[in-house]
């Protein structure tokens, strides 16, 4: 029966991956602000200074707005996803956002080619099935893959780590090592914190099969622990060292502070739950533990143990910030994959003789409903007319104007489509985020610095400024109203009352 029904689960496969790149292609060209826009923003305005720096035939104040704005922006992880959309804006003659939407698109998809090759080497034809469903059509992995951020690169590159890693533990050899090696660290120099998955992952893998004194003294071990933290190792030299540019990335990081406080954890749950679901998560979970083999238990106690040490290591962004639990999808779909592996063969013992097409009507009614979802949500919104809301506000003040303000994604919208240089004034949740890192802030002081060489206070946040009575009585006190709509506020900075 089994053999009979490999048709079944290769069908299955098949139509999740063209279905899920149907709703990822659906409205490509809508602006990227359906997903975290802060964040894809941020990369848009590199890759854009990156194309107009060489850019022939460029209006001078552009080229040198473009660059600005890139340089501005600082250096966090490497800019892998940048610079291919730059090239890519190269070949094609202009700049297009879908480009950055199409290359997040092709990585996750190269991930879910990798998964299934994994989830078939633990879990079979079957289980490799539902974790490809999983991967490719449940509604937050559709939404997030296509956004330009480093995640569905990393994602993709933690898979292929950790299929590497199987394949080396089954069949050792020097070149599967190596290969190994190389995948972990490109997957840890995309985005480094891809180390607290890979690394437990590998240890778990390690300890798996070889006793502690076997591993120390096994230099294919050796081989993978190198050439897995060395690309990190001389990215963050040179960027710390040389460029003096990464140590940024560290600030506002480490909370453990939040560790007692029973809200903290809720709101964890509750961010991965608007990632994974929770029940799919508990089920998942249960799956990954119980079911594995042996030679590979290790591998999904290392994932567990690498997300708990992630969460408490980034514990403000791992409870503020859903798009920080993506990397755990990889441990849940091949958990479901196991949990489905087992499902298959508790009903194949019943002999049933349409069991399996049981099985495969869920699954496909499972594939068609989110499909929708997915459509549904893409097609709600329509951010176009974003675009011309940011062009007309800077045609009105004139881009020749230094902009702070409390603004829609911290001035991105207006930087980017507007083309004006922003810097903007810090939201309620800085101010916070401040404190809670034990920072002492005299808001009087840093407003006042804030505004010194800027033109114009602009809001558009009006639920913000609300919230920071002090921030409006002296803004209303010292500066005149140039314009008061339900949309916008302008304050002059030069003219006093």
């Amino acid at each position: 029966m089994q053999n009979r029904t490999y048709w079944l689960w290769w069908a299955i496969i098949i139509l999740a991956v063209v279905l899920g790149l149907v709703v990822r292609f659906y409205d490509l060209t809508d602006p990227p602000l359906d997903f975290h826009p802060t964040r894809q923003l941020h990369s848009v305005l590199i890759a854009r200074g990156m194309y107009y720096q060489s850019l022939i035939g460029a209006p001078a104040w552009q080229r040198e707005m473009a660059v600005s704005q890139w340089k501005a922006e600082g250096l966090i992880e490497p800019q892998i996803m940048e610079r291919l959309t730059a090239l890519t804006y190269r070949v094609i003659g202009s700049e297009q956002l879908w480009v950055a939407r199409t290359w997040s698109i092709f990585f996750w998809t190269l991930g879910g080619v990798f998964l299934l090759f994994l989830a078939h080497e633990i879990a079979g034809l079957e289980g490799a099935a539902i974790a490809i469903v999983y991967y490719f059509l449940w509604p937050y992995a559709a939404i997030a893959s296509r956004a330009f951020q480093p995640e569905p690169l990393m994602t993709a590159a933690i898979i292929i780590g950790l299929w590497a890693a199987v394949r080396w533990t089954r069949m050792p050899s020097q070149l599967r090592a190596a290969i190994t090696g190389i995948t972990c660290g490109l997957a840890i120099y995309i985005k480094s914190v891809a180390v607290f998955f890979i690394a437990p992952a590998l240890a778990g893998l390690v300890f798996s099969n070889y006793s502690f004194l076997q591993a120390i003294k096994n230099r294919q071990v050796w081989l993978i622990g190198i050439l897995s933290v060395l690309p990190y190792a001389i990215y963050h030299f040179y960027g710390v060292y040389v460029l003096q540019l990464l140590g940024e990335q560290f600030s506002l990081r480490f909370f453990p502070n939040l560790w007692t406080d029973p809200a903290f954890y809720l709101r964890w749950i509750g961010e991965m739950s608007r990632v994974i679901g929770l029940e799919i998560f508990l089920l998942a979970l249960a799956g990954s533990l119980i079911f594995p083999k042996k030679d590979v238990i290790g591998l999904f106690i290392g994932l567990t143990v690498g997300y708990l040490l992630y969460g408490f290591t980034f514990s403000y962004h791992i409870s503020t910030h859903d798009y920080y639990h993506i990397p755990l999808m990889v441990q849940v779909s091949l958990g479901l994959a196991l949990v489905f592996k087992a499902l298959v063969d508790a009903v194949d013992k019943n002999k049933e003789k349409y069991s399996r097409l049981v099985l495969a009507a869920i699954l496909l009614a499972f594939m068609a409903l989110k499909t929708w979802d997915v459509r549904v949500t893409l097609k709600r919104v329509d951010y176009r007319g974003e675009v011309k809301f940011w062009q007309n506000l800077s045609a009105e003040i004139g881009n020749d104007k230094k902009v702070t303000g409390l603004l829609s994604d911290y001035g991105y919208r207006l930087a980017y489509w507007g083309w004006m240089k922003v810097s903007p004034w810090m939201q309620t949740m800085d101010i916070n985020l401040r404190e809670l890192a034990g920072e002492t802030l005299d808001y009087q002081e840093a407003l006042e610095q804030d505004l010194a060489g800027n033109d114009l206070f602009v809001v558009t946040l009006m639920d913000e400024f609300t919230r920071q009575p002090q921030l409006q009585d002296y803004l209303r006190a010292n500066y005149p109203i140039i314009k008061d709509t339900p949309e916008v506020i302008i304050f002059d900075l030069h003219e006093k009352p």
